[in-house]
This record gives structure tokens, sequence and C-alpha cells, in this order.
């Protein structure tokens, strides 16, 4: 089996690998560029699309038997705001199931800046003094201190977008 990741990043990579090899045991894994399609911050509904996106981009000319796309962002519920992971993993068919990461809520004073059009990454960054925090233990590591981290959500997800999958005879 081959499984095309549509992402370079080596936190989203590692989450694949991880729960692939749970679920089916021994897997290929190709890691390519996919465009989500959507702004680089998604917010709401973008954040699935993105994920989505990055899926069957991943999956289209890879000659994988799974296109796997996540896609960070924020998403409005009650008047709050949170950061979570969708995915997407869509078979050879085109049958998909999406999933999301667990939520956790962002602070105000990063909600203002991401809505003047900062990213949460820069945000991030410029909170800590540091660059790339957002490709390595991300928001959930650095507020958690590390006890979750950006690896353990997007496992979550991805256990999640795998259930449609795993149960087709239910879904279909």
């Amino acid at each position: 089996m081959r499984v095309a990741v549509g992402s370079r990043n080596t936190t989203k990579v590692a989450a694949v690998e991880e729960v692939f090899s749970k679920v089916f045991g021994r897997f290929e894994i190709v890691s390519v560029v996919a465009d989500s399609g959507v702004s680089p911050q998604p917010l709401g509904f973008d954040t699935l699309k993105g994920a989505e996106n990055r899926a069957r981009n991943a999956l289209e000319g890879s000659g994988a038997d799974y296109g796997v796309g996540i896609e960070g962002g924020l998403i409005e519920l009650g008047g709050r705001w949170y950061n979570l992971g969708c995915v997407a993993v869509i078979d050879r068919e085109g049958f998909m199931g999406t999933g999301t990461s667990g939520w956790f809520e962002l602070p105000p004073s990063f909600l203002r800046k991401i809505r003047k059009g900062e990213e949460l990454a820069e945000v991030l960054d410029d909170f800590l003094g540091r660059e790339d925090v957002g490709r390595t233990e991300g928001a959930v590591g650095v507020f958690t201190g590390n006890r979750v981290t950006r690896k353990d959500l997007y496992v979550h997800g991805l256990h999640m977008a795998l259930i449609p999958l795993l149960n087709k005879s239910i879904w279909k």
C-alpha cells in the first residue's frame, strides 16, 4: 500500500506514519507538495476545505492508494475561537473520510493579531521570540508544556478521518 501525504511538514508526515502503521501495518509513504487552495491562515470551513484539497492533490498523479490532507485552522464556536487540525483521507475510488483533531481555545490577544492579517504561526513566533514553532510543537505544545503536541492532535484527527474508510458499508 502507498500513501501520499499532501505536505512536506515532518510533523504531519510522522502522524500519518504512526496511524497508518497501526491501522494497516506496512506501507510506503510519499510526501508531496499539495496546494490547499485556501489562505495561509484558514478560518472556519476553509480549514476542512484545505484538508480535502490537499488530500485530492496528493492522490492525483502519485499512484498512491490513499491521499491524506491535514490543515490547521481556526473555527469560531459560541463566540470563542479555537485552533484545530482538519484531516481528509481519500482512496483511489474517491471515497473520503474527514475528521478533526482536538480543539483548543486561542487567547484573545492572539486572535486580535490574526484578525489584522497575521498567521497563528507568526503570532506564536513573535510571542516566544523563536522561529518555526508552528512546525515543531505548535501552539498546543507551547500552551500545554508539550504534554500534548501537534503530532498528538494530528494522530487523533487521522483516526477520526479513517472511520468512514474502515466502515465503508455503513457510509455507502
